[in-house]
């Protein structure tokens, strides 16, 4: 037992946190002004006299730094981050336009003879579709921007729009010139898909990593401290390590770029199967049985999907959507990268219950999704693993 002191606030919410001699309180003080926080995990905090070894509520960014007009420095976005935001972005707001075209395999494109030359035109199905899908991404990117600063994408990597001049969150006028530079510059014929990517790119070699957009508009893409968050829970390694837990936001975003990433690696693989299938059809090889076209498109994909996991979660404990989003995967027992066992038992289980013919998909889903209602957010396969899924501390 120590004595009862205001110590410094371990989650990094606060500036103080009240130590009652046993353990941590609500009660927490900002310049003098006492009010109560209560937050979950405080058991797993360290104590005061622990305060001097461990990282919790200590998250130093690591990173460019940059400054604000009134002289305060902020830790900058990195790349990564910005573009696994911008994957997971697009793939909420164009799926569900994309996939009924998609399953549909809708191929009248409304071919007119224009003096010989064929030209196509999409039926105004999809002229209605693109309307709508590109309004639902002004509202979506612009509202987010102007009330939180944060996308949905944004919030699952950790950063954070913030104006350049006080870090204040963006006005309307700021999200939507934000948005209309990379979108009308996109409208350029021939040229525009070039001028947008070009757009977004500025960021790399900019100062700040702002891109024109963000010139624009006057902001910046800064990372957040996710250990002030609301949502922030902490948990122990068996060793006694204190980590921050990754969100499900986080972890679903991970689990999005990652799919992206696999998206077009079954696009690589698919077109050579899809020529091979078409020879042999064209042969006239009618002793081709449909179970083994299946194996044929589903083997390699299932292969690539074991590789990649299993191998980047056992030498890092990070995949690409994991390392975009600043998290990683971590042993439960010492804090240490889950190594080759844990990562083959921790992918085998949503990797396996996928096979299950017509509910494999479904049982996936549930494996994924436990994490939501697992102690300290692990689902079936971090279980089986024996593995954390937790904020990355730059060291």
């Amino acid at each position: 037992m120590t004595t009862p002191a205001w110590q410094p606030d371990p989650t990094g919410r606060h500036q103080y946190r009240w130590w009652d001699g046993e353990r941590w309180t609500h009660h927490v003080a900002d310049d003098g002004v006492a009010t109560s926080d209560p937050v979950t995990g405080l058991d797993t905090l360290p104590t005061p006299s622990e305060a001097g070894t461990t990282e919790a509520g200590q998250f130093h960014f690591g990173g460019r730094m940059a400054e604000f007009g009134d002289g305060r420095s902020v830790t900058l976005a990195s790349p990564g981050a910005r573009l696994g935001a911008r994957i997971i972005d697009s793939f909420l707001v164009s799926t569900p336009f994309l996939a009924p075209a998609f399953f549909t395999g809708e191929e009248d494109f409304g071919w007119r003879d224009l003096g010989g030359i064929f030209v196509s035109s999409p039926p105004i199905e999809e002229w209605i579709a693109f309307g709508i899908t590109l309004f639902i991404a002004i509202v979506y990117e612009v509202a987010f921007t102007a009330t939180k600063g944060q996308t949905l994408g944004k919030m699952a990597a950790g950063i954070k729009m913030v104006s350049v001049k006080d870090g204040s969150i963006p006005t309307v006028g700021m999200a939507l010139r934000r948005w209309f530079v990379p979108s009308l510059l996109g409208l350029v014929p021939f040229a525009g898909w070039l001028l947008s990517i070009l757009c977004y790119l500025a960021l790399t070699w900019h100062r700040d990593r702002r891109g024109w957009h963000d010139l624009a508009a006057g902001t910046m893409v800064v990372k957040v401290n996710r250990a002030a968050s609301p949502k922030a829970e902490w948990a122990r390694t068996t060793s006694g390590q204190t980590v921050l837990l990754a969100t499900a936001g986080a972890r679903l975003g991970a689990r999005l770029i990652d799919f992206t990433f696999m998206v077009v690696f079954w696009i690589a693989l698919i077109f050579p199967i899809a020529f091979a299938i078409e020879a042999l059809d064209f042969r006239g090889d009618e002793s081709w049985p449909g179970t083994s076209i299946y194996w044929l498109i589903i083997g390699p994909i299932f292969l690539v999907g074991l590789l990649y996991e299993v191998t980047m979660i056992s030498a890092g404990g990070r995949t690409l959507g994991k390392i975009a989003t600043g998290i990683h995967v971590i042993r439960k027992d010492n804090g240490d990268r889950p190594g080759p066992i844990r990562s083959i038992r921790r992918w085998a289980i949503p990797g396996l219950l996928l096979l299950i013919p017509f509910v494999g998909w479904l049982a996936t889903l549930f494996c994924r999704l436990s994490l939501t209602w697992g102690k300290e957010r692990r689902g079936w396969h971090d279980m089986v693993g024996g593995t954390l899924v937790v904020v990355r501390q730059p060291r």
